[in-house]
C-alpha cells in the first residue's frame, strides 16, 4: 500500500550494538517496522555496513533504552537529526537498575513512541520527560495473522493434534520453567516456540521437562506454520513477569485462546478477551489449564475496534507523527 506522502521520507533505524547477538521480539519488530514502512513508501534502512551516511536521513527511529546505546544517540543529535525513541523498556518494573540508563535516552530523544496509557502515565510518573515529547502509538501486528493458514499444517508436520503454545524467547523472566514444573502431569503436549539468550536457562527447562514438552525452534512472523500453530492452538500461554510480547496480539488476531498473568498493558489492549490468573499463576495453572477446553474464537480479527493495531496503521500513525515534527 504505496502512500505518496511518504514518499520523500528517509528514516534509519537504530539500536544497541549487541541486540542481534540474540535477537527476540523487539528485534524481529524493529525488523518488521523497517518493512512496513518500506511498503507505505517511506524510505527506511536499519544501520549497518549497507545503510548511508547519517545525513542522507531525515530522522531516526531508535529502538530500546538499552545501555550503550545513548553513545549512538549522543552522536546522532549532535549530527541534528531528529531521535523518535521506542524504549521498549518495562515501565512497570519500579526496581530497575537502568533507570539512570533509560533517563538518558528519555533526555536525547525528541519523540518518545510509548504502546498504552498506562506506560504512558508510569513514564510521567518516574522519568523527567515534558508531556508534550511523549505520544502513544499502538503496537503493529501483521494483517496475516489473520489469514486462515493451511488445515492441519501444524498438526502434521509435528505430529500433534491438541498442544498448548508458547511464542517467545526463552528467558527467566517468562517464567517458562514454573510452567513446565506446574503442568508436568497435563497429557496435551506443551510447545514452545522460539529460542534463547540464556542456554543455562534452556537446559534447565529441557531438563525439567516430561514427555508432554516439545521445544521448536524459532519461526519466521506470519508464517504459514506458525499462523497454523495459533490458529489451532487449544491454548495460549504467556505468563511472564513482565508485560507480553506483541505474540500476543498476534495469537489474539489468529483466534488463540489466550489464558495470560494479569497484568495491565493485556487489560488495556485485550480487555476481557483473554483468561487473566492472578499475580502468582503457578498455584491454579494447573487446574485452570484441565478445566479450560475452549476459549474466545476470532474476537479481535472481525472487531472494528482492533482495527488500529493492524498494519499498515500504528505505522502510518508513526509517520505521520514525523512528518509532523519536521514541518515544525
Amino acid at each position: 500500500m504505496i502512500d505518496g506522502r511518504y514518499r520523500t521520507l528517509r528514516i534509519l533505524l537504530t539500536t544497541y550494538h549487541q541486540a542481534f547477538i540474540n535477537p527476540a521480539g523487539g528485534e524481529a519488530e524493529l525488523q518488521q517496522l523497517s518493512e512496513f514502512l518500506n511498503d507505505v513508501g517511506a524510505r527506511a534502512e536499519i544501520y549497518g555496513p549497507q545503510s548511508k551516511r547519517l545525513g542522507f536521513y531525515d530522522a531516526v527511529i531508535h529502538f530500546s533504552t538499552h545501555g550503550g546505546g545513548e553513545g549512538l544517540l549522543r552522536d546522532i543529535k549532535a549530527a541534528g537529526k531528529p531521535i523518535i525513541l521506542v524504549p521498549n523498556f518495562n515501565f512497570f518494573d519500579l526496581d530497575h537498575k537502568s533507570i539512570d540508563v533509560v533517563q538518558r535516552h528519555l533526555d536525547l530523544a525528541d519523540i518518545v513512541v510509548l504502546r498504552t496509557q498506562v506506560e504512558y502515565e508510569l513514564c510521567q510518573r518516574n522519568f523527567v520527560v515534558p508531556g508534550g515529547k511523549i505520544t502513544i502509538v499502538p503496537p503493529g501486528i501483521a494483517s496475516g495473522f489473520g489469514r486462515p493458514a493451511e488445515d492441519g499444517l501444524f498438526q502434521a508436520a509435528y505430529g500433534m493434534n491438541e498442544f498448548i503454545l508458547w511464542v517467545g524467547q526463552l528467558a527467566e523472566h517468562k517464567r517458562q520453567l514454573e510452567t513446565i514444573v506446574a503442568l508436568k502431569n497435563v497429557s496435551v503436549p506443551l510447545v514452545f516456540i522460539g529460542g534463547y539468550a540464556d542456554r543455562t536457562y534452556y537446559e534447565t527447562c529441557r531438563a525439567m521437562a516430561g514427555d508432554n514438552v516439545r521445544f521448536l525452534p524459532y519461526m519466521l512472523p506470519a508464517s504459514e506454520i506458525l499462523r497454523s500453530a495459533m490458529q489451532s492452538c487449544s491454548l495460549y500461554l504467556e505468563l511472564g513477569d513482565d508485560a507480553p510480547g506483541f505474540s500476543v496480539l498476534e495469537a489474539a488476531l489468529a483466534g488463540s485462546p489466550l489464558l495470560l498473568r494479569d497484568h495491565p498493558w493485556s487489560r488495556e489492549l485485550l480487555g476481557d478477551i483473554p483468561t487473566y490468573l492472578p499475580s502468582n499463576p503457578f498455584d491454579c495453572l494447573l487446574e485452570t489449564v484441565l478445566e479450560k477446553t475452549s476459549g474466545v474464537s476470532a474476537q479481535i480479527r472481525d472487531a472494528d475496534k482492533w482495527k488500529r493495531y493492524i498494519q499498515p496503521n500504528p505505522t502510518i500513525e508513526m509517520l505521520d507523527l514525523i512528518s509532523d515534527f519536521l514541518k515544525r
